[in-house]
């Protein structure tokens, strides 16, 4: 059986199977500060990026809705995939 919840502030959407969805990020936060990250911030891989629209309460929040890198389709299983690789530096 499938199973619905709605999100408020958010227009219900219907998917047939193999329809793509769009998977988001947000911002992420942290117990050692009241200031939320940027999802991007960190050195994640990442596409080239563009903010979703938002409503004026997620603007008010804080939230940054922005695209992703990974790819889903609806009623698809589907096994863990290497998204990309990243190299990283003693620095970093």
């Amino acid at each position: 059986a499938d199973a619905l919840f709605y999100l408020p502030g958010v227009a219900p959407h219907s998917y047939a199977r193999k329809d793509k969805v769009k998977l988001f990020v947000n911002k992420l936060t942290s117990t050692h500060t009241q200031i939320p990250y940027d999802y991007y911030s960190l050195p994640y891989c990442h596409p080239h990026i563009h903010e979703e629209s938002e409503n004026l309460g997620e603007r008010l929040s804080g939230d940054r809705i922005e695209n992703s890198l990974y790819k889903l389709e609806m009623k698809i299983p589907q096994a863990c995939e290497i998204v990309c690789k990243k190299s990283y530096n003693k620095a970093q």
